[in-house]
């Protein structure tokens, strides 16, 4: 299977943030649903703003509502 660059992104921030946490965490592949990473909410966000500085897209600007329940749906914000 070949990662988009936005997922590999993904999966090197989220796993950087449950190293930080010292929480184990599964191999990630795109269909890692992230409410079962047992992450908190600052930590997304965390996610979100470390993914704006390395795409320089915030897709949460506009307003917009988004279903993000695994890692490809995060990644394909910024793609």
């Amino acid at each position: 299977m070949t990662l988009t660059e936005n997922q590999n992104r993904v999966i090197e921030v989220l796993l950087d943030i449950c190293k930080t946490k010292e929480l184990t965490v599964p191999t990630l592949s795109p269909e890692t649903v992230l409410d079962q990473l047992g992450l908190e909410s600052l930590d997304f966000a965390q996610a979100v703003i470390r993914m704006e500085e390395l795409t320089g897209k915030d897709p949460f600007a506009t307003g917009a509502e988004f279903q993000i329940r695994t890692l490809s749906d995060l990644a394909a914000l910024y793609d």
